[in-house]
């Protein structure tokens, strides 16, 4: 209900959901050797629990919004010849082609995320984690945001579901 003043539970659930949705997905990344855990996927993880009502929590999105991230930061990385740079979190400093992979990624992430109709602010931070290195622009580095993407956009709508019916 609009204008009801937040239940405790309306300030647990979404904390304690990300968390245990976290958790899920950092022990089979643990469990596998697999680095399926990786920063953007918390802001998701957020949105979807937080702002169940909200267009950028819905499935589209995410899956969408993080699948064009992540295609345009690593075509960005190849392109610019940024793929043979350091990682920012490793040289401790931004190159040329990392600078220009950033901003080629941010432009065309955005941009086609507003034509795809699949706008997911976090999916931002996934291409920014390419470009600057953080996350390898390779098969695998593709196979390790899949996975993460794929497992936080099951755990998250489930979330997402139960507090909207939660708050009906």
């Amino acid at each position: 209900m609009k204008g009801a003043p937040l239940r405790a539970v309306d300030h647990v659930l979404p904390a304690a959901a990300s968390a245990a949705a976290i958790a899920v997905i950092g022990a089979s990344a643990w469990a596998l050797g697999t680095p399926w855990l990786f920063p953007s996927l918390g802001p998701t993880l957020a949105i979807q629990t937080e702002l169940p009502d909200s267009v950028d929590a819905m499935p589209w999105n995410v899956v969408v919004g993080h699948a064009i991230g992540a295609t345009v930061g690593i075509a960005a990385v190849w392109l610019t010849g940024a793929v043979h740079e350091p990682a920012i979190n490793v040289s401790h400093s931004v190159s040329g082609a990392r600078l220009a992979a950033a901003v080629i990624a941010m432009l065309a992430s955005m941009a086609l995320q507003s034509f795809a109709r699949a706008e997911h602010p976090p999916a931002q931070a996934t291409t920014l984690l390419i470009a600057l290195g953080a996350l390898d622009a390779d098969l695998r580095g593709a196979f390790v945001l899949t996975a993460g993407v794929v497992q936080v956009a099951i755990l998250g709508e489930a979330v997402r579901r139960v507090r909207l019916r939660y708050r009906s």
